[in-house]
């Protein structure tokens, strides 16, 4: 349906969109080769995101944390406070701490109730809606 470059920009766009609604002010990088997608204040706070549209599979969310088809660093290596993932299909909003998963290749957030009660080491999305 949209290629890859048309998601990044739809996820930036509905997800700036969704934190102005919720009162903070949102910056946005001149350079396209900024290390984050926005910069999130609210009270006092600034917060550098990497923006991903991401649709879950099987009631998951995969982020990848590491490019290796691409020489560039991982992002808790690149000036990036956080994770900010656009759910397309639910509109939903997930703001995750790069401090929780650092040194990780990739984190999935379980965005539906899984089968099995194994449910202690899971990450659920819910717990990282704004």
């Amino acid at each position: 349906m949209y290629g890859t470059h048309d998601k990044g920009v739809l996820g930036e766009l509905a997800f700036s969109y969704h934190l102005i609604e919720k009162g903070y002010t949102v910056l946005s990088p001149i350079n396209p080769n900024s290390s984050y997608d926005l910069a999130i204040e609210k009270n006092g706070k600034l917060t550098r995101i990497q923006v991903k549209y991401r649709t879950p599979v099987n009631g998951i969310i995969r982020i990848e944390l590491d490019r290796p088809m691409r020489k560039t660093k991982k992002y808790f290596e690149r000036d990036v406070d956080a994770m900010g993932l656009y759910n397309p299909n639910s509109k939903k909003f997930y703001l995750v701490p790069l401090s929780l998963i650092k040194n990780k290749n990739e984190f999935w957030l379980r965005v539906e109730k899984p089968k099995s009660s194994r449910s202690r080491t899971m990450h659920f999305a819910e717990e990282f809606e704004i």
